[in-house]
C-alpha cells in the first residue's frame, strides 16, 4: 500500500525534471543570398544567423521550417514587424516558392539591415537572421594641405550598423609598414565621431607638419580606404611670386639699359648739328 502511494509523486518529479526533446532542439537555420557567419544573437528562443549583404545588391532568405497541411502560410517579420507593414520595404521584396523564400529585388539600402524572422501561421518565430551591411570605407585618393594649416580627414563608411573606424599611416615609400595613427602622431592626432555618426571616422590635426606626409588609411571592419597626404611648404606659394618679381625686375633693367644706349647716340648727333650751325 505504501509503495502504491509513493509511486505517483516520484513519476511527477521525474516528468518535471527531464526536459522534452521539442524544447531542447535548436531551430533550423537556412542560407541567405549573402554570406553568413554563424549565430550572432537571438529573438526569443530563436538563434539568429549572422548574415552579411553588399549594399546596393539583392539578397534573399530561405525559410526551411517543415510545412504541414494545417500550419498556415509563412509569416515574415523585420525587427518584429510584419514585412508588409514596413514602409521602406514596400514593393521592394517578393515572397517566392509558396512564401518560403524572401527575396529583396533591385538595389538594397543601408537601412535594410536588421533582424529577419519567418514563422508558419503566425506562430512564434522559428528561424531568423541578423542581417548586416558589409562595411567598406571611402576616402579621396589624394589630399593636400599647407604646412601649419588644419588637416581634417573624414572616412565615409557604407554598411550598417556602422563599425568603429581605425586609422593607420605609412610613409609613401613604405606603404606596407603602416602604424596606428595615434602611435605615429601622438596626441596631435584627434579622432572624433563624424557627422555620419561613425565613431573615430574623423581625423583632425590642428597644425600639419612636413613629416606628417604619407599614406593614411581608414579601416572599417574588413573595408579599407587610403589617401595620399601631401604637406606643402608654407612658403610654397611665395617662391613662384618671388620668381615672377625677379623676372619683372630683370626685364625692366634690360629695357632701361637698352633705352639709355639708344638715346645716347641721338643726343650726340644733336650736339654735332648745333656746332656746325
Amino acid at each position: 500500500m505504501l509503495r502504491q502511494l509513493l509511486l505517483p509523486p516520484v513519476l511527477l518529479f521525474i516528468a518535471l525534471g527531464v526536459p522534452s526533446n521539442a524544447q531542447s532542439e535548436a531551430p533550423a537555420t537556412g542560407a541567405a543570398g549573402a554570406a553568413g557567419a554563424g549565430s550572432a544573437a537571438s529573438v526569443g528562443d530563436v538563434a539568429l544567423e549572422l548574415t552579411y549583404y553588399d549594399v546596393g545588391r539583392a539578397f534573399s532568405f530561405n525559410c526551411t521550417i517543415p510545412r504541414t497541411a494545417d500550419a498556415g502560410g509563412f509569416v515574415w517579420r523585420k525587427n518584429g514587424t510584419v514585412v508588409s507593414e514596413v514602409w521602406d520595404l514596400n514593393e521592394r521584396y517578393k515572397l517566392e516558392e509558396g512564401g518560403a523564400v524572401f527575396r529583396l529585388s533591385g538595389r538594397s539600402a543601408e537601412d535594410d539591415f536588421g533582424n529577419y524572422t519567418c514563422a508558419l501561421g503566425g506562430a512564434a518565430p522559428a528561424q531568423g537572421w541578423e542581417l548586416r551591411g558589409r562595411p567598406y570605407a571611402k576616402l579621396p585618393a589624394n589630399t593636400n594641405v599647407v604646412e601649419g594649416q588644419k588637416l581634417k580627414l573624414v572616412c565615409r563608411v557604407v554598411g550598417k550598423p556602422y563599425p568603429e573606424v581605425k586609422w593607420t599611416v605609412a610613409n609613401s615609400s613604405e606603404e606596407g609598414n603602416a602604424t596606428d595613427v595615434t602611435l605615429a602622431l601622438g596626441a596631435r592626432a584627434v579622432l572624433a565621431r563624424s557627422e555620419q555618426g561613425v565613431a573615430g571616422a574623423e581625423l583632425v590635426l590642428e597644425a600639419a607638419q612636413r613629416a606628417d606626409a604619407g599614406v593614411y588609411s581608414c579601416v572599417a571592419a574588413d573595408g579599407l580606404a587610403a589617401t595620399t597626404l601631401r604637406v606643402k611648404d608654407m612658403y610654397a606659394a611665395l617662391w613662384p611670386f618671388l620668381g615672377i618679381c625677379a623676372e619683372v625686375f630683370v626685364l625692366c633693367a634690360i629695357i632701361l639699359v637698352y633705352e639709355k644706349r639708344r638715346t645716347k647716340p641721338e643726343l650726340d648727333d644733336s650736339d654735332t648739328d648745333n656746332h656746325e650751325q
